[in-house]
């Protein structure tokens, strides 16, 4: 009797050790994949280090760095670059440098460009977005940067609209980052605008190889409009899946 109560209890503990150790391994996987989110105070303390004042908005950065938050967390992101982020600051006339790279963790602004807009989505200002195909618009929202490839103009970048009937159809109309004539300053100070493309984010030919082999292969890209200025940013219409 003796010998199997010794068994019994052997036994008990032996089982217990094996659930506490089950449960203290959860718990570190679980602490393990918290990501730590950025308060406002972080993204005000960024957007000061990297001297965007006078050349994104407020408005335009916190939307961004909120976004890249959600979208790491997304099942699409896995195996992409979450030290880099671009923004599109529609907000501004093409006239003007309105495509900005940032490197978050040397805390580093890396590029500042030119980038036209579609000429369905308006003139000097872009004032119209659409997902549609052959409105010659550009989409707004968050992308996320694929492969280089050569197409009609020369190097350019795929695209992947992350927004469910945003810019989910910006693959399909081959809405995608290339080189422009019309995206330099000499065509600005003729027409009083850069030239518009057919949706794409085009960009001036010297700028263009740098800029996007810089940003491929899964870099969230922020394409920000008036509409989305001063407000809090509708993230409903994320893409959780790949493409």
């Amino acid at each position: 009797m003796k010998l199997l109560k010794s068994i019994f209890t052997l036994i008990f503990y032996f089982i217990f050790s094996l659930s506490l150790f089950a449960e203290i391994k959860f718990s570190n996987d679980f602490n393990l994949n918290i990501k730590k989110k950025f308060s406002d105070s972080n993204i005000k303390l960024m957007y000061t280090e990297l001297h965007l004042s006078d050349k994104v908005s407020f408005s335009c950065f916190c939307n961004a760095i909120h976004g890249l938050e959600k979208i790491e967390d997304l099942e699409i992101f896995a195996n992409s670059n979450p030290d880099l982020l671009v923004m599109v600051d529609y907000t501004k006339p093409s006239t003007e440098e309105r495509l900005f790279v940032v490197d978050l963790r040397k805390k580093q602004l890396l590029i500042s460009s030119l980038v036209t807009h579609g000429r369905g989505t308006g003139g000097l200002y872009a004032t119209n977005f659409s997902n549609k195909n052959n409105s010659y618009s550009t989409s707004s929202g968050f992308y996320l940067t694929g492969n280089i490839y050569n197409g009609k103009h020369g190097e350019s970048l795929i695209l992947y609209g992350l927004e469910k009937d945003k810019n989910d159809n910006a693959k399909k109309r081959t809405i995608v980052m290339h080189q422009a004539y019309y995206a330099n300053k000499s065509f600005a100070e003729k027409y009083g605008r850069l030239g518009r493309s057919k949706g794409c984010l085009a960009l001036p030919t010297d700028l263009n190889s740098k800029i996007i082999n810089l940003i491929s292969d899964g870099v969230v890209l922020y394409v920000h409009t008036n509409f989305d200025e001063n407000k809090e940013y509708d993230f409903s219409k994320l893409l959780s899946k790949s493409f």
